[in-house]
């Protein structure tokens, strides 16, 4: 084994790290248990080839999150690469590495679509394709669904995510199969989402346009893969000049999210690029996106070596060096696998019960207040939650704490539509839109209440104005006059929506001006209907759940307030204090705002106190789960974030059965 050339600054190497660092092996595959230092031992590598003369543009790292990226950059300048040596190098995720690729083929970039929503439209003009075929020998084989079926756009595009990922319809075309029944079958794909995928994908890239209509997420790296993967077009880097034809080094982080449409972008960089050599880094106990097609058999020799003709030799990070032995043991009895640990320091793993979910957003409050006491830094302390609507309660705990935070994955609840809805509709009642600090929380406000009500505008002057231009001059004029917002409201969107939603609106403000005191908000709430408006304005389910479970949050924070009105004045205030406390945590030297984050969001991270709230059994495993193994790789992906200290706060009634998988030592 060559003696690396590289000396790390600020840490010592192990021997598996020095091992890998001076191998120069063409190919390596490394599973790394979390917390084994994956990235840092990634950086190390990158580091020992720019100290053997590589150029950084050689270099190319590829990751599936943007939090993945930020994370080995960072590693990069902690182990003593300089600052402009490190920018250098290329880094990126394999959605914007395929976008990048993808320009010049594009010609106009194509429009991005990020919200479920706005794809409905495609699918259903897909589905009415399809019926309009004259193969009715075909039709008759379909079980295509009726037209308005709420829970088929979301069962199409979770299957489609899958679908897509895995290449599933492409390879059995390549093959030169045809779609039957038993194939799909064998594939393990349903037969009529097949031919409606087909159907959809040939609206969002039309045969005769030179690219795609538009893209939603994960879209550029299938339509990538799809196209160099094609046997018919053996020409295709004429076609892609961006193509990277000077690698010298591909190193892979997050290996183990690798699917089909990915991996065959992996398999041409190295076959375009043959005396590239390659490392890929990855956990199988880590695979949080089985959905979009992450498989885990990408890691195995066996597979690797088929696909590349690449020799691999397996190597190792087994010991944890974020934690000790105390969480190890932990993440060992979670995952079903030996585990240990070489960190210096000592990691403390609490675990708390709570009653109710007030009393556990008090803990998580209390914890973060010892933690200030304490004079620890607020920026290593995080939240982690299942849920968006889990934060509520929370939130309004950290702000009754005068607690500075940020949201990481989701928005903070003052700020999500449903809450937004809520708002708008107190403001109207109350007849004091004033009340609602800043022009850009009204502006949203109005948005908000327009998106809701599926609502065409009137013009006033020009017939040709579009939706847009009558929404912007409605929004400007709401914003500097607050007073207009009746006039608004009234002689548009009880003018223009459709009856269900006027009655849905004029039964939620007649609720607000009862005098049954502490009840007004419920019953206000309760007249919107929430489960029925949600089923209209969003396709997933689990959107669907959170929307209904942050008004029963606002309901219950609700409570210890006299009437709506005050309910309302309390919602302007907490908005307020949470930009002030942030605006003043962000003139201190050092951060003082902790966060709240989603489980995925902070994937390749760490923190030195994870609190992770409400392990209960429908929380967290969460009853909308598509899969078990799914739940559980989240919680060893959420524990294995913790350095110095993991609070975990359970149910006293239900408690989450993880809880009990981590066979956490008696007290």
């Amino acid at each position: 084994m060559p003696r690396p050339l590289f000396s790390a600054l600020g840490i010592a190497p192990t021997a598996e790290q020095l091992a890998l660092q001076g191998s120069d092996d063409n190919a390596i595959i490394v599973h790394a248990n979390a917390g084994a230092a994956k990235t840092t031992s990634l950086a190390l590598c990158i580091a020992e080839r720019l100290a053997r003369g590589l150029a950084p543009a050689s270099l190319l790292a590829l990751t599936y999150s943007e939090p993945a990226i930020e994370a080995l950059r960072a590693s990069l300048l902690k182990i003593g690469v300089e600052p402009s040596t490190a920018k250098a190098v290329w880094i990126s995720s394999f959605e914007r590495f395929a976008s990048y690729c993808l320009k010049d083929k594009d010609g106009a970039t194509p429009r991005l679509i990020k919200a479920p929503e706005e794809l409905s439209q495609t699918i259903w003009s897909a589905v009415a394709n399809l019926r309009e075929t004259r193969n009715h020998a075909l039709l008759e084989r379909l079980w295509l669904p009726p037209a308005g079926d709420s829970e088929f756009v979301e069962r199409f595009l979770r299957a489609s995510l899958r679908s897509k990922g895995m290449l599933s319809r492409e390879i059995v075309i390549w093959d030169g199969r045809k779609i039957s029944q038993e194939l799909a079958d064998e594939i393990e794909e349903d037969f009529t989402h097949l031919y409606v995928l087909a159907a959809y994908e040939r609206l969002r890239c039309p045969p005769e346009a030179d690219h795609p209509r538009f893209r939603a997420p994960h879209d550029a790296v299938y339509d990538l893969a799809r196209f160099i993967g094609d046997p018919e077009q053996p020409q295709w880097l004429q076609d892609l000049p961006k193509w990277p034809l000077r690698i010298n080094a591909l190193m892979i982080d997050e290996m183990h999210d690798l699917n089909r449409a990915m991996f065959t972008i992996v398999r041409e960089l190295l076959r375009r690029n043959p005396r590239c050599r390659f490392i890929g880094v990855g956990d199988v106990d880590q695979v949080i996106h089985a959905s979009a097609g992450a498989d885990e058999r990408f890691m195995r020799l066996d597979e690797f070596e088929k696909e590349t003709g690449r020799q691999v030799r397996p190597m190792k990070l087994t010991a944890s060096f974020r934690f000790s032995n105390s969480l190890a043991l932990c993440a060992g009895n979670l995952a079903g696998k030996p585990y240990k640990s070489s960190a210096q320091h000592a990691t403390a793993v609490t675990c708390v019960s709570y009653q109710g979910d007030v009393q556990c957003a008090q803990k998580v409050a209390q914890a973060a207040l010892q933690w200030r006491k304490d004079k620890r830094p607020m920026s290593d302390f995080i939240v982690l939650l299942r849920h968006p609507h889990q934060s509520i309660l929370i939130e309004n705990a950290l702000l009754d704490a005068d607690m500075a935070y940020k949201t990481k994955g989701f928005e903070t609840y003052l700020h999500r539509p449903e809450v937004m809805l809520v708002r708008v509709l107190l403001a109207l009642a109350s007849d004091n839109l004033v009340a609602v600090h800043g022009a850009e929380t009204r502006r949203r406000l109005v948005e908000e209440l327009v998106s809701f009500c599926q609502v065409e505008l009137s013009y006033q002057d020009d017939a040709d104005e579009t939706q847009r231009s009558r929404l912007r001059e409605a929004i400007k004029s709401v914003t500097l006059d607050p007073a207009t917002l009746k006039i608004f409201f009234e002689a548009q969107l009880l003018n223009y929506s459709a009856p269900h939603i006027v009655q849905r609106l004029q039964r939620a403000l007649a609720a607000t001006r009862t005098k049954d005191g502490g009840n007004t908000f419920t019953a206000m709430i309760d007249a919107l209907d929430m489960p029925g408006w949600a089923a209209l304005n969003w396709v997933e389910k689990q959107r669907q759940v959170d929307a209904v479970a942050h008004l029963e949050g606002l309901k219950m924070a609700a409570e210890s307030f006299g009437s709506a009105e005050d309910f309302f004045n309390h919602l302007n205030d907490a908005e307020l204090k949470f930009e002030k406390l942030r605006a003043r945590s962000s003139k201190l030297a050092r951060k003082s705002e902790l966060c709240l984050a989603d489980i995925a969001s902070v994937k390749a991270l760490e923190f030195e106190h994870v609190v992770i709230p409400f392990l209960a059994q429908g929380e967290f495993p969460s009853s909308e789960r598509e899969s078990m193994g799914d739940e559980r790789n989240l919680m060893y992906v959420a524990i294995t974030r913790a350095r110095g200290a993991l609070t975990l706060i359970g149910s006293a009634r239900s408690p989450s059965q993880f809880v009990a998988d981590l066979k956490l030592p008696a007290d």
